[in-house]
Formats: structure tokens, C-alpha cells, sequence
């Protein structure tokens, strides 16, 4: 019988390497000796070519004054092109025969805001040069002469998006003679002849 200490088993030592000696290696497969990806040799896929992009930023000068420049300079030509042509035709307001002494108007952009003025005519004089329409009423009394009396509306622009817009009242005292609204271009009227009797 043979014992443990004279069997030829291998010791300890010699199934271990104390200094084991890796091979280096020239492998341009993207891994290192440990397997591991080599982050400089795989390629990223996410990765966004930025070859030729400025990421400095761009200085811009813009002049306010420019916007206000251009909307002054603009003739009403050019700010009724594209605008429907029934827009370009005088409006009647209707005909009335009065025995009062005035006549009462009030009118107000029954739209959006945007800055739609008119100037208001009696008999070819001008009576109200530039009436700003806001979507408040305005009330605007007009006295009358015996006999006609004509009385116009002019759009003196489009505000801020044409074309011209308004809601206009005709009252008679304490009677409703009208409403109207109207959809006028630069330079277009809106009318009404009112007879006063003796």
C-alpha cells in the first residue's frame, strides 16, 4: 500500500503560474488583451459627423426702426394688392329723410384691433381728419343743413391686417336708422346722403 506523500500526484506549485506573461498583441479587431471594446478603435455609431460646423455664435444686427421705416414708406397701391376687388368699391350707406338737426354716428373696428383709421367728410369738408377705430364705440355728432347732406368715410389704411374694418351706427335721436358693416382698401369710402327737411 502506498502513501499519499510517495504518490505521483503534482504539487501546488506546479498548477499555478506565479508570473504569468501575456502576449502582447498587435490586433486591430477594437478589443484589448482583457476583451474589452478599445473606445479608440470602435467606431461610435450615435456619433454625428461635425466636420465643417461653426458652433461659434453669429452676431446679428437687426434695426427696429426698419419695421416702422417700411410701414410708413408703403403706398396704398401696394398695400391693396391681393385684396378682394369688391373691397375697392365705394360703399352706400343707405339714403334718409330727416327733421332733425343732427344726426348721430357711432362707429368702432368690429374686428381684430389693428389700428384702422378713417377720415369723415360733410359735403366735401373734412370734419374728423384722422379717426383712429378701436373696438369701443366712438360717437360722432354731425349737424345738418337743410337740404343734402353727404357724409363719407374714408379708409386712410388697413391697420395691421387689411382690409379696413368698421361697424357703423346711423342714429336719428333715439331711432336706429342703419348698421353696417364695411370692408374697405386704402383710399376706398363708405357714404350716406341724409335730406333734412325745412
Amino acid at each position: 500500500m502506498l502513501s499519499a506523500q510517495n504518490r505521483d500526484f503534482p504539487t501546488r506549485g506546479s498548477e499555478v503560474i506565479n508570473n504569468p506573461k501575456f502576449k502582447s498583441s498587435n490586433s486591430t479587431s477594437g478589443f484589448n488583451r482583457l476583451g474589452v471594446p478599445n473606445r479608440s478603435k470602435v467606431k461610435d455609431i450615435f456619433a454625428k459627423n461635425e466636420e465643417g460646423v461653426d458652433f461659434k455664435p453669429k452676431t446679428q444686427y437687426t434695426n427696429p426702426s426698419e419695421i416702422w421705416t417700411d410701414k410708413l414708406n408703403k403706398k396704398p397701391e401696394d398695400e391693396n394688392k391681393g385684396m378682394k376687388e369688391e373691397w375697392a368699391e365705394d360703399m352706400s350707406l343707405g339714403d334718409f329723410v330727416t327733421s332733425s338737426d343732427k344726426m348721430t354716428f357711432i362707429c368702432r373696428d368690429h374686428m381684430m384691433f389693428d389700428g384702422d383709421r378713417v377720415q369723415i367728410k360733410v359735403n366735401g369738408q373734412v370734419i374728423v381728419q384722422n379717426l383712429l377705430l378701436e373696438n369701443a364705440y366712438k360717437e360722432i355728432t354731425i349737424p345738418l343743413e337743410i337740404g343734402f347732406n353727404k357724409i363719407e368715410f374714408i379708409a386712410l389704411n388697413q391697420g395691421e391686417a387689411g382690409p379696413n374694418t368698421a361697424e357703423l351706427k346711423i342714429i336719428d335721436g333715439s331711432k336706429l336708422l342703419s348698421r353696417n358693416v364695411w370692408n374697405l382698401l386704402t383710399g376706398v369710402k363708405a357714404s350716406t346722403v341724409i335730406v333734412k327737411n325745412e
